[in-house]
């Protein structure tokens, strides 16, 4: 073997050495920022959940919100929200300004905080305390009411490796899997939800399912039925021009922009 060749198969082993340390290096790195961030939304689990829950007590509403609700002719769901034996939200709404909302699917990984900022790129890459987070946190549109008072309110949640944030609504996506989860629960400051789940398909980051208001009741009542029709699973959740969505996105990865999102209606309850 000629000097030449020796020096190239050196060079070519060096090259090869130093990829397979980067690549290392990568998997590494990546492996650490994913559990710093699973730790830090553990962290945030921990300081709200009770520790010892019994069966979920009704929520019990300020005067104003209860007069709200029969001036607007609402009444009630007697279901109790099992959030309320989960999370302390009067401890977790007092301790962070941006937060909105607590959002729960049972038998999930989705367990969260959910917070809204001046603008949609805070907390992409930050906890709900403002720390740096690979996995970001679930927020609320910009552009919506703090309140959940639109006619559609998105929340957008990364699409993690791990299966955390928003990853496991790629589930809707299966047969079966809307039957297993056909509900989750939200809770604001001021009220209780149950989240009917009646769609869920994949769309442009453009697209007009991320419309927030309406001109007009026949303008909103066309945009559910759009939704609706584009399902991967069927429900039998009754839709009206008085119902409040929520669309829940994540990224999905089938072309450039592309969006999975699951989206339900909120119905008041305990």
């Amino acid at each position: 073997m000629s000097k030449t060749v020796r020096n190239l198969l050196v060079v070519i082993s060096g090259i090869l050495l130093g990829v397979m340390i980067f690549s290392a290096y990568k998997v590494i790195s990546d492996k650490v920022v994913h559990y710093q961030a699973r730790a830090k939304d553990n962290e945030v689990a921990e300081n709200y959940e009770i520790r010892d829950p019994a069966s979920p007590a009704p929520r019990v509403y300020e005067e104003q919100v209860e007069q709200e609700l029969l001036e607007q002719g609402i009444q009630l769901d007697d279901e109790v929200s099992p959030i309320n034996s989960l999370v302390d939200l009067d401890k977790f709404f007092a301790d962070y300004p941006d937060a909105v909302a607590w959002i729960y699917c049972p038998d999930t990984k989705i367990n969260y905080g959910v917070v809204e900022a001046e603008d949609n790129d805070y907390y992409l890459h930050r906890a709900i305390d403002g720390s740096q987070s690979a996995s970001g946190a679930l927020f609320v549109d910009c552009n919506n009411s703090r309140d959940f008072s639109d006619e559609n309110t998105v929340i957008y949640g990364h699409h993690m490796n791990d299966g955390t944030k928003f990853a496991s609504i790629m589930g809707y996506r299966e047969r079966g899997y809307y039957g297993q989860h056909p509900v989750m629960y939200l809770s604001t400051r001021d009220m209780n939800y149950r989240v009917e789940l009646f769609s869920s398909y994949l769309t442009d980051a453009d697209s007009d399912t991320y419309s927030f208001r309406f001109d007009s009741t026949q303008e909103y009542a066309a945009w559910l039925q759009r939704m609706r029709s584009q399902s991967d699973f069927q429900s039998d959740v009754m839709l009206s021009t008085d119902d409040r969505i929520i669309t829940l996105s994540t990224c999905s990865y089938e072309y450039t922009d592309a969006r999975y999102v699951v989206q339900g209606r909120l119905v008041p309850i305990h």
